[in-house]
């Protein structure tokens, strides 16, 4: 019998950069939904960490995350240990995590700093919502 308090995560099978790119030199984790428009979404996402002077290719692991496929995060906090972490368009739920977290706030947790923001092809024409991006970066990197 359940209650409403109770929450049940499917078990993932794979951790969330199991199919990552990149040579992750500046230990930053990007996680980004996977969407129809990916090239597009990776050429704003690659801008925008250029602000931040960051190197989509060299600083970071980019990992493209299907909707609605639960993965791990946690093996990968343990083994790889980014020291941040950018979520663009998937809930914590999706990576196992139990936590409720604000949008473009910069949050410590489990040894890093996440930054959780709306899918890419939603903040690329979102003025407002790229305003709120940009402010959650600059506290992280600049």
């Amino acid at each position: 019998m359940l209650f409403n308090q109770e929450l049940i995560y499917i078990a993932a099978e794979k951790t969330a950069l199991s199919n990552a790119e990149g040579n992750f030199a500046r230990k930053v984790a990007v996680l980004a939904l996977q969407e129809p428009s990916s090239a597009a979404n990776r050429e704003f996402l690659t801008k925008v960490l250029a602000a931040a002077n960051l190197n989509l290719t060299q600083d970071t692991l980019l990992a493209e995350i299907p909707a609605q496929e639960p993965v791990c995060i946690a093996p990968d906090l343990q083994q790889r240990k980014p020291g941040h972490i950018l979520v663009f368009g998937i809930s914590p739920a999706q990576l196992g995590l139990s936590i409720q977290i604000s949008l473009y706030q910069p949050t410590a947790f489990y040894g890093a700093t996440w930054l959780f923001a709306d899918a890419l092809s939603t903040l690329e024409p979102d003025k407002n919502r790229k305003s709120q991006l940009w402010n959650g970066i600059k506290t992280m990197f600049l």
